[in-house]
């Protein structure tokens, strides 16, 4: 498992980090070319950083893809398999079911 979450982290990491190298490379050298307006009248710059956030976003759900078709099955074989070994562990309720104050108010007045 954890080589399945290194391997898409490395890639997710890769992506977005050429993406974000790239763009402080041209706009640290090229930076004129980010003032020139399209046909539309919109900077190149806009639209570089549009494309950016385009990668980071689809980047973003290939990893988030990636994640639960690979590591979600081990993680819930892995539960399985505890539950197994130690079936008389406790196991976490409902949030309704704590006091609203889990810690005694001894010592404190109002």
């Amino acid at each position: 498992m954890s080589r399945t979450l290194s391997e898409a982290r490395r890639r997710f990491l890769a992506v977005n980090g050429a993406a974000f190298l790239v763009s402080v490379a041209l706009s640290g050298t090229l930076g004129e070319l980010f003032a020139t307006r399209l046909a539309s009248r919109m900077p190149l710059g806009i639209v570089f950083g549009a494309l950016q956030l385009a990668v980071l976003l689809l980047s973003s759900w290939w990893y988030d893809r990636t994640l639960s078709r690979q590591a979600d099955p081990l993680v819930d074989r892995m539960r399985h398999r505890a539950e197994l070994v130690h079936p008389s562990l406790p196991q976490p309720g409902p949030a309704g079911a704590m006091p609203r104050r889990p810690y005694s108010s001894q010592g404190r007045r109002r």
